[in-house]
């Protein structure tokens, strides 16, 4: 006899294991990776061939909170900030105006196609698809779309990491307005955001500081204790700030991304356990999202649903950047570019489930309709992101590829110093020289050519050959310098 624990991890295993392996073969179709997650989780729920019973709204919004926001530290990790901090602006911008609009645009909208929608529910509707989603975002941009324009790519990421705070607030105003709380004036409202917002930012700095602080100056006695002090740092850093009122999202990102521009110890370490770790609480979430619904209530939704979400990407989302973005100095087809990549995701659903939590009439019948919009924002616009980038032309191109670039080394230990890899061209001064002729700093030294299949340990005799990648340690600030001489053209 199998006990109900072996039971649900044999399913909840074989289902994962399934889902990675079977986006593997959708994804060579373009089917974004979390739409296959949350088909799966649909086919495994109580409608589906599964039969799995899950309805309980309050552990998947936990659930996906959790995930979440992990989801975005690691996205503040990655982000470089030296790309970003030049658009910082046109970010914020899309951040705040672009999703007010796009929720009041949207509200319109589906108060005048579905009028038996009063108007606060529709606004409600509106504010709950108006942010766009860190984790289809990021995982967009993590499994293709790499010869994007990278400040491009950092203002949508900033965008979709940082807008949490506002879809929140909208959707909890109006939540408010249908059940008619009177104790909540247009200043409460007002001041709820604000301390959101700046404790958010706030706390994130602060704490994002003193994580690098311990990390660096605390000597643990196992490397692996590390991983376990940042791991529990996020949550902690969500539930502290969430306490004194803030927007737990926000300070996570800004956490992420004041830990991320500096140098810690174990670093790549770090990021690599973490990018595995987000991937599995990415699928849970994505499968538990699909449990919840029911695909035999879709044939009654899916018209407006559709409707909603078309409408959502190619008018309100469109607009609403068109305006936030107006006298900002970016081509119109990077603005273009900018309004179809508005993915929606796990945060709308995430908010799907607060009326619902909060005994809505209308409730379930959001959910539904919103997760529909989520279907249809990553089967069109998930699918089709490399097709438009190609269409509007901004896909960088190869020859503006560094030459070098960092490898995973984790220099903490050698402060100043720096491991990278060096691709020679074909037509470089240094070709069929040896390493002694080449003149390099004396704060540098190869450590390893690859060539083709082989690898090869460097003395003074050995000859650099056109396509070789040849491994240099040095001192940061000569690095250029041995750029440029492996650059020069003969």
């Amino acid at each position: 006899m199998i006990d109900s624990f072996t039971l649900q991890a044999l399913v909840i295993s074989t289902l994962i294991i399934f889902s990675i392996l079977s986006s593997k073969l959708f994804f060579r179709f373009g089917f974004p990776i979390l739409l296959i997650f949350l088909t799966f989780g649909m086919l495994a729920g109580s409608d589906g061939p599964g039969g799995i019973d899950f309805s309980d709204y309050g552990l998947a919004q936990s659930i996906g909170i959790f995930a979440l926001i992990y989801i975005l530290f690691l996205g503040g990790l990655e982000s470089e900030w030296d790309s970003l901090k030049n658009f910082l602006s046109v970010g914020i911008r899309l951040s705040i105006v672009g999703t007010v609009l796009t929720a009041l645009i949207l509200g319109v909208l589906i108060h005048l196609l579905f009028p038996v929608l009063g108007f606060m529910e529709s606004f409600l509707l509106g504010s709950i698809v108006s942010a766009t989603d860190a984790a289809s975002v990021f995982n967009i941009f993590k499994t293709g779309s790499s010869d994007l324009p990278v400040h491009l790519k950092k203002i949508i990421e900033f965008e979709s990491g940082s807008n949490d705070a506002v879809g929140v607030l909208l959707t909890t105003i109006f939540m408010n307005l249908i059940t008619a709380d009177a104790s909540f004036s247009g200043f409460q409202f007002f001041r709820f955001f604000v301390m959101q917002v700046l404790v958010g930012m706030m706390m994130g700095y602060s704490m994002g500081i003193l994580i690098l602080y311990l990390m660096n100056s605390v000597k643990l006695g196992y490397d692996g204790l590390y991983l376990v002090f940042i791991t529990a740092s996020v949550p902690f850093i969500y539930a502290v700030t969430t306490v004194f009122q803030g927007n737990g999202f926000l300070a996570v990102y800004i956490a992420g991304i004041i830990v991320g521009r500096n140098k810690f110890i174990h670093k790549k370490s770090i990021f690599r356990f973490l990018n595995g770790y987000v991937w599995i609480l990415q699928i849970g979430m994505f499968l538990c999202f699909g449990l919840l619904v029911y695909p035999s209530r879709m044939a009654d939704i899916w018209v407006p649903g559709l409707l909603i979400g078309v409408l959502l990407i190619l008018f309100a989302r469109p607009l609403a950047v068109f305006i936030s973005l107006l006298k900002v100095n970016l081509p119109i087809k990077e603005k273009l570019f900018i309004s179809w990549v508005g993915l929606r995701g796990a945060s709308p659903i995430i908010l799907a489930t607060f009326p619902i939590a909060q005994g809505l009439v209308w409730g379930d019948l959001l959910f539904h309709i919103v997760f529909f919009v989520v279907l249809v924002s990553l089967l069109i616009q998930g699918s089709l992101i490399p097709r438009v980038a190609q269409w509007l032309g901004i896909l960088k191109k190869d020859p503006d590829r560094k030459i070098y670039r960092p490898t995973d080394f984790d220099n903490i230990e050698f402060p100043g110093m720096t491991l990278q890899e060096l691709i020679v061209p074909y037509n470089s001064s240094v070709v069929d020289k040896a390493l002694f002729e080449i003149k390099l700093p004396e704060q540098s030294h190869i450590l390893l050519i690859a060539r083709g299949e082989q690898f090869l340990i460097p003395s003074g005799n050995t000859q650099v050959k056109g396509g070789d990648v040849v491994w240099v340690l040095a001192k940061d600030d000569v690095m250029p310098i041995i750029g440029k001489t492996f650059m020069s053209i003969a």
